[in-house]
């Protein structure tokens, strides 16, 4: 009888070990665990980096760091308007806009700053001139400027003599239409070319940071070309 008493308390004891075993196990398989959000601005694993922004083809003035080219329509932007940039270059060239034909304004980016891209074309007795400027879009500067005469029919320019000019005479045309005395230059060259069957006299030297360039005819004086830039 002790020991049938025995057994039953041995085997009562084992079976409250297991019911409190088991109570455990399903209470911890039950549990919820959460994960721990990631910190605000971290970045999980496998999350794609977003994208730089891409940056306006126009340099924008420093009042105005988010202005691209577009800002030439907006009077905010800190860029002179497209009538500006045509009218220092008309000034520069000493045209009439009314005389002139293709005019042609473009804003652009170049050398790190916005600039205009002015294009006309005069026509005059049959015969054409080109010019092409560059204007800062922030100062209104003439950056640099081409003029080239198309279509010559052989007339004398008002720059020229109308009779066969040595070399150094058409050095000092070149010298006077730029408005620079030789003793202020450097690095002058010149060359004598064949250019549409006729002779020129092609001229380039620098005063300061800026570089000239010109094309006399050898025949008459007249200066077919020039051009002036600021060499960066």
């Amino acid at each position: 009888m002790k020991k049938n008493t025995l057994s039953l308390v041995i085997g009562a004891a084992l079976a409250a070990l297991l019911l409190t075993g088991c109570a455990q196990a399903n209470e911890f398989n039950g549990r919820n665990v959460t994960a721990e959000a990631p910190l605000t601005g971290e970045m999980n694993t496998g999350e794609t980096a977003p994208q730089a922004t891409a940056q306006a083809p126009v340099a924008a003035p420093a009042s105005e760091p988010t202005a691209g080219i577009a800002g030439s329509a907006n009077p905010n932007s800190g860029y002179i308007t497209e009538e500006a940039a045509k009218s220092a270059a008309f000034t520069h060239a000493g045209v009439a806009e009314t005389d002139l034909q293709g005019v042609r304004v473009k804003l652009d980016y170049d050398d790190g700053r916005a600039v205009y891209d002015v294009e006309f074309i005069r026509n005059t007795e049959g015969s054409a001139a080109e010019y092409d400027y560059e204007i800062d879009a922030t100062t209104g500067e003439i950056l640099s400027y081409d003029y080239d005469a198309e279509n010559w029919n052989g007339t004398t320019a008002a720059s020229g003599t109308g009779s066969p000019v040595t070399a150094d005479q058409a050095k000092q045309i070149a010298l006077a239409h730029a408005g620079v005395a030789e003793s202020d230059t450097r690095a002058m060259e010149m060359e004598t070319d064949r250019d549409h069957g006729r002779t020129v006299y092609e001229f380039s030297w620098k005063v300061g940071f800026t570089e000239y360039d010109y094309e006399i005819d050898a025949d008459t004086g007249e200066i077919l070309s020039h051009s002036q830039e600021q060499d960066d």
